[in-house]
């Protein structure tokens, strides 16, 4: 009799637990479900609420649950830059993301060249030709690792087609500071993008022949969908090579979807403004609308963009002069923009515009020797850039943050140069 007691005990006990269990995976499976009406309902009691309650929820929401904004419907254009700033510089390390979209390349350096004018000659005397992974994407990637210890998400897109199709796929494979990478479907047809560098005997310039490839292909489409999902948690979204793309295709709607907390900094590189006229207008039309936080270019490129929105300004005027010029321009430029200015061997120079207006230019010694022109180093500019925006105290001051991260920026620029 007390063995069959003992029996019953135990079996209720089991069902007990059982029962709570089950009632436990319920009730996570309704609110994982219904997780936005909640959020959205529990954001309304809570703004009735006492200011102070406001403050502390949301703190705390951003660090344990930071894509909640997205899960009520809140979209990018409803928050402002220093909002956004001050939530990514909050959050946890583990959830900071980065993530970088734009062109991958196989780079070809052949070097010395003696020659200034292409001939109908044979040449024997080059060095070893270096074959590598390139294209700013990966640089950023790289810089961030080798600089920061961070890896990085990286979309883009590569050919399936021959050899050197393969190779890149091989080097990036062999990266660490890919986090995971995103290059399309490996379509058969289409050969990956390829640039062939040719380094002049004397280091004063490198002549550089592109072949974009895959990556004429490269749209929102097929990695939107897996960004918005990534990206929720937020960080910092690097988009470069931006003229070598499809990404100028509905460019608005898509950025308009991603994370209210991710910090989008876009770099576009070097362009021919009489090829890319219809991609330049859609970035400007996303300047213009502040969907994008930061932009960075230097001055050749900044005064190639702005010529195709129609600024006129006189070539004979220095760089600070041309850049009071476009600063005055209402909703011309995003809220930051960022110029890698003059570089000579004493010192580098940046200027820097927020919200229209051009601040004292931001300048770091030593500069850079003329002869350190080595493809992708300029982008550890952009990965400290990138690093230094996300870090920091959340608290200080927007105009505070991006001169101190620009300056950051400059000096990891100058010691990155071999």
């Amino acid at each position: 009799m007390h063995v069959i007691t003992t029996a019953l005990v135990s079996m209720d006990f089991y069902i007990e637990v059982t029962t709570k269990f089950l009632a436990v995976l319920v009730a996570g499976f309704v609110v994982r479900v219904l997780r936005g009406p909640i959020l959205r309902r529990g954001r309304i009691l809570i703004k009735s609420g006492p200011d102070w309650l406001e403050r502390a929820v949301s703190r705390q929401a951003d660090r344990l649950y930071p894509s909640w904004r997205i899960k009520t419907g809140i979209r990018r254009r409803q928050v402002r830059l220093e909002w956004r700033f001050r939530t990514v510089r909050r959050l946890l390390q583990r959830r900071r993301g980065y993530f970088i979209l734009g062109g991958v390349y196989l780079d070809l350096l052949v070097r010395p060249i003696g020659v200034k004018q292409l001939e109908n000659k044979e040449y024997s005397n080059l060095d070893r030709v270096h074959c590598s992974w390139g294209g700013s994407a990966c640089y950023v990637g790289y810089y961030l690792y080798e600089n920061f210890g961070k890896k990085s998400y990286l979309y883009s897109r590569i050919g399936g087609l021959g050899m050197l199709s393969r190779e890149l796929k091989k080097l990036l494979r062999q990266e660490p500071w890919i986090k995971r990478g995103r290059y399309g479907d490996g379509d058969p047809s289409v050969q990956s993008g390829v640039s062939i560098h040719l380094k002049q005997k004397g280091d004063d310039y490198r002549t550089t022949f592109t072949h974009k490839g895959a990556l004429e292909g490269l749209s929102w489409g097929p990695v939107l969908s897996k960004l918005v999902k990534k990206t929720g948690r937020g960080g910092v979204l690097h988009i470069s090579g931006y003229f070598r793309t499809g990404l100028h295709k509905e460019l608005c709607d898509s950025l308009q979807r991603l994370s209210p907390n991710l910090i989008v900094c876009v770099d576009h590189g070097r362009f021919l403004p009489e090829d890319h006229a219809m991609s330049a207008q859609a970035l400007l039309d996303a300047f213009s609308r502040q969907l994008i936080d930061v932009y960075i270019s230097t001055p050749p490129e900044l005064h190639r963009l702005m010529a195709l929105a129609d600024v006129d300004v006189d070539e004979e005027l220095p760089t600070v002069e041309k850049m009071k010029i476009y600063a005055r321009r209402t909703n011309l430029l995003p809220r930051v923009t960022v110029v890698r200015g003059e570089v000579t061997a004493e010192s580098v120079t940046s200027y820097v515009v927020i919200d229209g207006h051009l601040l004292d230019p931001v300048t770091v010694e030593p500069g850079l020797p003329p002869s350190h022109d080595v493809p992708g180093k300029n982008n550890a500019f952009n990965a400290a850039l990138a690093y230094h925006l996300s870090n920091g105290d959340p608290d200080e001051p927007m105009v505070d943050l991006v001169r101190d991260a620009v300056e950051r920026a400059l000096r990891a620029w100058v010691e990155n140069v071999d």
